[in-house]
């Protein structure tokens, strides 16, 4: 059975990872007993359908949803935040693994996609808030513990952690 809130974390830390900047699961994130400093990330995970074998069994397949809300004090950096996030969601390694996995235990995240892209929210920018939301499938099924995917393991395929060499970001503030 997939467990959704170990989905929520792990795509949490890969995003907090892959951009440099924090990343909050439905609020703002906390560093150091503080509120972030902007930019930052808010990760809000929208529900989505569960289909294959019976909920109970460890097969079953999953496309959840979720929102990642770049926020930020100017336009320039929502853009650039939301220009990472998109990189450590949808690229590719040379050998077709995912620069940036989501390791979740017992369960297979073998597709990603880029559902909406809203652009820049500045309606709050007079008072230092840019918004910057994209929504993003994540394709998961579940294995019994220990078992291996019959699909692609693109956690064999794309490198341990995600880094900056693997998808040649610079970091700009």
């Amino acid at each position: 059975m997939i467990d959704r809130a170990a989905v929520s974390q792990a795509f949490r830390r890969t995003l907090a990872e892959a951009t440099g900047r924090p990343c909050g699961l439905g609020k703002l994130p906390i560093v150091e007993g503080q509120p972030a400093e902007m930019p930052y990330l808010v990760l809000y995970p929208q529900g989505g359908p569960v289909g294959g074998a019976p909920l109970a069994d460890a097969s079953e397949d999953s496309e959840l949803l979720y929102q990642v809300t770049a926020v930020a004090a100017r336009t320039d950096q929502a853009e650039w935040m939301a220009d990472r996030v998109r990189r450590a969601v949808l690229e590719r390694t040379a050998t077709g693994g995912w620069c940036c996995p989501i390791d979740v235990p017992d369960v297979d995240v073998w597709a990603r996609e880029l559902k909406v892209d809203s652009g820049t929210d500045d309606v709050e920018s007079a008072a230092g808030v840019v918004s910057y939301p994209q929504r993003f499938c994540l394709s998961a099924s579940g294995r019994a513990s220990g078992a291996r995917s019959p699909r692609l393991d693109v956690r064999t395929a794309s490198t341990p952690e995600c880094t900056a060499e693997c998808v040649g970001w610079s970091v700009e503030s």
